[in-house]
């Protein structure tokens, strides 16, 4: 989704993660749901409890953790979700708790229906200690090969670098 939109924790998901902290549990992620705020863009409140006006919810496709407490998640929504313009993003609990919510004035709503609903999203809870947040999905195994795969050739590059380096002093040393 847009940049412009912001995410936050709500007051009760802040509620549930405090509780966490002490007792070893974690709060575990598992869906997201899709709104159109009511028709219009909006700033989210911690306070909220609920999308404005959710239209469809499903469990996450993946995930990938890139960072400590953040996932990227991706999910698809089929082309018989309902068509409307999405203006909000909700991510609840195994209760269907909303944990946090993504919105904003000034994001570029994207309509569903008719066509797969392709999303990717990073959640990010950095100000959280770690180990209180799980996101619930399978793991992103293409993702994490891509990235090995452009970390093992970065370095394997470097070396080549490296290696040119010195060849080129041993010359100039000659």
């Amino acid at each position: 989704m847009s940049s412009d939109g912001i995410d936050i924790i709500t007051d009760l998901g802040e509620a549930k993660l405090n509780a966490a902290a002490g007792s070893g549990l974690a709060v575990e992620i598992t869906e997201i749901a899709l709104g159109d705020g009511n028709g219009a863009n909006y700033d989210p409140s911690a306070q909220q409890t609920a999308l404005k006006r959710e239209l469809a919810r499903r469990p996450f496709d993946k995930r990938h953790m890139v960072g400590t407490n953040a996932w990227r998640v991706t999910v698809a929504f089929s082309p018989d979700t309902p068509a409307f313009w999405v203006r909000e993003m909700g991510f609840l609990d195994a209760e269907g708790d909303l944990i946090a919510i993504w919105a904003g004035q000034n994001i570029a709503a994207r309509q569903t229906g008719a066509v797969e609903y392709a999303l990717q999203h990073v959640l990010n809870f950095s100000r959280v200690r770690e180990g209180l947040v799980i996101v619930e999905a399978p793991d992103d195994l293409l993702f994490d090969l891509a990235l090995n795969t452009a970390h093992a050739t970065a370095q394997f590059q470097l070396q080549q670098l490296r290696q040119a380096d010195q060849i080129r002093a041993l010359r100039l040393g000659s």
